[in-house]
């Protein structure tokens, strides 16, 4: 039990840094917004690989555990699943911020816990507490609200939690640690990215080059990408799927001040009202858990059970 409630402090303490890196990481991408969006994911990707290799060999049994996935065709594949999902979430993300659009990508996220609350029951075997169920509906409905008031589909608004919902669902499923799974899935990506900057800059167009200004920040992707995804998906391997659900809500929440204070993009009154909708999902989420905590007393949160069974 012990060792089950030091798993959960711990998955939660590396969620709590994933999601508000993520939530910072528009700052970087509006610094950028001059380089094209699949250049950028391209160079995401390239120099993300030599950080996760580097972690890999200077961690116990790194390399070990490394290579052994290399020779399991099913983890590869599994993997090669992962990448691709991820890469989608990726470029969508940058074209959202490129094309000033963080508003909508972070409302976006505010649907993630829909898509993990429904993967999480479906193929996990997670139990919702009665009152997830108001939750998720404060959250269905605060979404809702700006696509009929525009009377507009927000396609990206549902792509993105998608895309990344799937992608934690098949990280959690499989049997690969966090470094060592994050590593493969940059070495998969790794020669198409490498293709895709030699032929900008065959064609003249690759912004890596213009200046030392440029090649530093396209050089910093690397940490950007690194640090929130690897602390996310240590985090994703130690406390419940639905947990997630709840404290990604730290990303959104700040993408969207910045969008709106920062980056200057309108906020009709629609948008105010969903923010509403979702931060009062998320105290009916809190006052449950400590709810849960108080009559528990000296026994763990439900979550924290879910997280040892």
């Amino acid at each position: 039990m012990d060792n089950a409630r030091s798993q959960f402090r711990a998955g939660l303490i590396y969620g709590l840094i994933a999601y508000s890196v993520w939530g910072l990481i528009p700052l970087y991408f509006h610094r950028v917004a001059f380089v094209f969006a699949g250049e950028i994911l391209a160079h995401r990707i390239v120099w993300s690989f030599p950080i996760v290799l580097a972690l890999v060999v200077l961690s116990s049994g790194g390399w070990a555990k490394f290579t052994a996935v290399l020779t399991d065709r099913r983890l590869v594949l599994t993997l090669l699943l992962s990448a691709g999902l991820l890469a989608v979430n990726w470029l969508l993300y940058i074209y959202a911020t490129v094309w000033h659009r963080v508003s909508e990508a972070s409302l976006g996220y505010y649907m993630l816990p829909l898509v993990n609350a429904f993967l999480a029951t479906l193929f996990l075997g997670e139990k919702l507490r009665p009152a997830h169920y108001p939750a998720l509906g404060l959250i269905a409905f605060g979404v809702a609200i700006p696509s009929i008031a525009e009377g507009s589909f927000t396609w990206l608004a549902v792509v993105l939690p998608v895309s990344f919902g799937l992608y934690g669902l098949v990280r959690k499923m499989i049997a690969v640690d966090s470094l060592t799974g994050l590593t493969v899935e940059t070495l998969l990506m790794l020669v198409p990215s490498l293709g895709f900057i030699a032929y900008r800059a065959s064609t003249g167009h690759s912004a890596f080059g213009a200046n030392w200004e440029t090649n530093g920040l396209l050089m910093f992707s690397g940490v950007v990408t690194v640090v929130p995804l690897l602390t996310y998906t240590l985090s994703i391997r130690r406390i419940p799927l639905l947990t997630q659900a709840f404290i990604q809500f730290i990303s959104p929440t700040v993408q969207f001040l910045l969008a709106y204070f920062y980056m200057g993009e309108a906020m009709s009154p629609e948008r105010w009202a969903s923010i509403f909708c979702v931060w009062a999902a998320v105290l009916v989420f809190i006052a449950d858990a400590a709810l849960a905590a108080k009559r528990a007393r000296v026994s763990p949160p439900p979550l924290a059970v879910a997280a040892a069974e």
